[in-house]
């Protein structure tokens, strides 16, 4: 499960001051070379290597009876997700051991600090830091240490780090055509690749549902545009339903697949749709996404003006793009919403100098996004700040509250930088088969969620527009259903992700 219920990690400032800096790769992070590639700050004869109190291998560090640390300097890249994991435990219940993760711009100067809660366990626990690097960040510094009170020592071992998570070894070019993806489902005649998990009950044959009724199948494919499948020997079409042939080679699931015994069971369905395009004459209604530009004057001023344009999206998971497939590194690689949303802007005003920067930390709470909106926005002087949280915190948080963490991060941006503008994201619904009817705080979490979307809409005025992706998946889900829509029950797909840039997109589209 890719989303945790993380808990926030405290800062404290540590201020340190050093005339040569020389940064490292990881290196030696079990220490069976003692302490080669490892700096020492505080009392180091304190600091020593030893064999007898080790977690694996032969050798551990001790620290003795004063306060000192052991540290190493590695470089990173700005916005970064980055996860250090290491053991430790102390020699008695008077003493306690941490790990930390410390971040310092080009000038050595500190940015933040991340500590993980101190232990006083007599037996090895795991600690350990999972974030995101702030803006400007130019190297870290990963380690372990011992409080200064009491007698007695800490032994420290086994340090892992990962730098860069979620980014693909190797970039890949989408393999779609981004100006088709990018007309809206609510508008076109021409429906590109919709997702359909063909989807079988009781043993019956497998189908699912289409947005719309299909004047003219242009295509059916596999996910991954490899396979072309074909009418009367794969599929029927009757109406918006297309239906599975059983000789074909179609994917598809049965419901027997699901575990629906067991609350919150998560379930993958990255690549096993079918992508449909077709043509139609059906209508939408009143449109889901009008025309807000005006709300938003600064940035609608820049557009028009072609003046560099400086957005910041902010928030979680679904900010960051997992499970789409660019980010899963799976054919064809679309691009996260929040670049596809940039790149449309590029095309409607026909103009490059618009930047995106993804500040979205996968388990990202409201909370964790209040405390530090300062330190991942503030640096990068953003015209549009895009607020996109709320899928990890309708287990604990009403909407009031939400709202008051929303609050907080649009103050601490606007402090700094007043004539910012923001767009709020109401969060999609969430698979209604995740949560059990059994669970007795079935109805909290769903009032939340829909109560965020709420509060959200009621605090657009001038500079603060809203997007409200919780009402469409609403109508989605009940023409659909949740799984065309979604690759687990908290992340959309290819499909979904497209309905977020198209929303956002619409906002300047008038």
């Amino acid at each position: 499960m890719t989303i945790s219920k993380k808990a926030i990690l405290t800062v404290s400032l540590f201020v340190l001051s050093f005339f040569l800096l020389k940064v490292s790769a990881q290196s030696n992070l079990d220490f069976e070379q003692g302490l080669k590639g490892w700096d020492i700050s505080g009392d180091k004869k304190n600091v020593s290597i030893d064999q007898s109190n080790f977690f694996k291998g032969k050798n551990c560090v001790k620290i003795g009876n004063s306060g000192a640390e052991i540290f190493q300097r590695l470089h990173v890249s700005p916005l970064s997700i980055v996860q250090l994991q290491c053991y430790v435990k102390s020699e008695n219940k008077d003493v306690k051991a941490y790990s930390f993760i410390r971040f310092y711009n080009s000038k050595h100067e500190l940015l933040l600090e991340y500590k993980s809660q101190p232990t006083d366990s007599l037996s090895y626990q795991q600690a350990g830091n999972y974030t995101e690097t702030p803006a400007l960040t130019d190297y870290m510094e990963i380690g372990a240490g011992r409080d200064s009170t009491g007698q007695g020592a800490v032994y420290i071992d086994e340090f892992n780090i990962e730098t860069n998570i979620g980014v693909p070894a190797k970039k890949h070019d989408p393999l779609v055509d981004l100006d088709k993806y990018m007309e809206p489902f609510w508008k076109s005649d021409t429906i590109y690749n919709e997702t359909v998990l063909l989807y079988s009950v009781n043993g019956k044959k497998a189908e699912g549902k289409l947005l719309y009724t299909p004047e003219q199948v242009l295509s059916v494919k596999d996910f991954g545009l490899q396979t072309d499948y074909k009418k009367g020997i794969d599929y029927t079409l009757n109406g918006n339903i297309i239906s599975r042939d059983e000789k074909s080679t179609m994917p598809f699931r049965a419901d027997t697949s699901f575990d629906t015994q067991n609350d919150l069971a998560w379930f993958n369905l990255q690549s096993q749709w079918i992508v449909v395009t077709y043509t139609h004459r059906g209508k939408w209604g009143s449109d889901p996404f009008p025309y807000k530009g005006d709300k938003l004057p600064n940035t609608l001023a820049r557009l028009k003006s072609k003046s560099p344009l400086r957005i910041v999206a902010f928030g979680m998971s679904i900010t960051r793009g997992l499970d789409v497939s660019s980010y899963d590194s799976t054919v064809p690689y679309m691009p996260t919403y929040v670049d596809l949303f940039a790149g449309e802007l590029r095309k409607t005003y026909h103009y490059s100098s618009i930047q995106m920067y993804n500040a979205g930390l996968p388990g990202a709470t409201v909370d964790w996004g209040a405390t530090y909106a300062d330190k991942y926005i503030n640096p990068l002087k953003p015209d549009l700040v895009i607020i996109d949280f709320g899928m990890n915190d309708f287990w604990r948080l009403n909407p009031s509250q939400f709202q008051g963490y929303i609050k907080t991060i649009m103050e601490k941006v606007k402090a700094d930088n007043p004539k910012v503008e923001f767009l709020l994201l109401s969060n999609m619904k969430f698979d209604p088969d995740y949560v059990l009817s059994s669970d007795k705080n079935k109805s909290f979490y769903q009032s939340n969620l829909e109560g965020y979307s709420h509060v959200l809409k009621q605090m657009e005025t001038n500079g603060v527009v809203n997007v409200d992706m919780y009402a469409i998946t609403n109508i989605l889900y009940q023409i659909k259903k949740a799984k065309d829509c979604l690759t687990n029950p908290l992340h959309p797909n290819d499909y979904l992700a497209r309905w977020y840039a198209q929303a956002m997109s619409a906002v300047f589209e008038n």
